[in-house]
């Protein structure tokens, strides 16, 4: 039998049951063997799924994969505490499938009209929309994730948007007061954006274990690609959003000339090729 369970706005008791029957509630995906471990620099085609491994023990794996289901622990949800569901679980077989609830995904009528074997009609009627495919699922004898939207699953998974993380304040001021930048009079901690605050916390972890030769290089090769950086040959000159985002970009070396066009691009994201052994 598969159980169905739900997540809701209740700090005693947190979990209800919503159905135990002997069908799916999702379908498991054919191309989750198209996945990627997850990194935040690489970006997700449409027929790929990002994973983590050993998620079991990991910080941030959900109570529900560490502990054995007993279904008869957990009341029954009430109709009442729909719009209060903050994500679906379902065991099916060796698989957890995990279901983010928005507004959109409860429906809520005044009155239905269905047309079976009989015309009924239903006042004040409420439905969960379930998934086909859904945000996220666990392989238990993998002892892996998969899933497309680290955001869609943070609340599900408390602490994984930690894979993910925009630099601090002192980070970015630290990373401002670096030799090899020049902040101009505009621009400052407070003007760093989303986007460029997670750039920042992924360029510190990786930029800061190179050697000062390595850096040279990568200066250097900033300039190249993107001359429209003010770069007086050891300093860059960042004035705003822009000149911060193209100076990660060449720090993270996205940069890139193609073969046989000789045309120079930008990689939208990027994961390192496993060499062959």
């Amino acid at each position: 039998m598969n159980c169905l369970l739900a997540r809701v706005k209740d700090r005693k008791e947190k979990y209800r049951k919503v159905i135990t029957r002997d069908f799916s509630f999702y379908e498991c995906p054919e191309n989750l063997s198209n996945n990627h471990e997850y990194t935040p620099s690489y970006k997700l085609e449409n027929d790929e799924w990002y994973s983590i491994s050993d998620f079991s023990k990991k910080e941030f794996c959900n109570e529900f994969i560490n502990n054995e289901l007993d279904t008869t622990a957990y009341r029954v949800l009430d109709k009442a505490e729909l719009c209060d569901i903050i994500y679906l679980c379902a065991k099916q077989d060796d698989i957890w499938y995990f279901q983010r609830i928005f507004k959109h995904s409860v429906l809520e009528k005044k009155r239905a009209v269905f047309l079976g074997d009989e015309i009924t009609v239903k006042k004040n009627l409420k439905q969960i929309i379930l998934s086909d495919i859904a945000d996220a699922m666990y392989i238990i004898n993998d002892d892996k994730l998969y899933f497309r939207k680290l955001e869609t699953i943070a609340p599900i998974f408390r602490g994984i948007d930690s894979l993910y993380r925009e630099a601090t304040n002192d980070e970015i001021s630290g990373f401002l007061e670096e030799p090899f930048i020049q902040v101009g009079e505009e621009y400052g901690v407070e003007k760093v954006g989303k986007a460029n605050r997670q750039r920042i916390a992924m360029v510190i972890e990786n930029f800061n274990h190179l050697e000062q030769e390595q850096k040279s290089e990568i200066f250097l090769y900033t300039n190249q690609y993107y001359p429209q950086l003010e770069f007086d040959g050891t300093v860059f000159t960042i004035r705003g959003e822009d000149d911060m985002k193209y100076l990660l970009y060449g720090l993270e070396q996205r940069y890139y000339t193609t073969p046989a066009t000789n045309e120079k691009r930008i990689a939208n994201s990027v994961r390192s090729i496993p060499e062959n052994k």
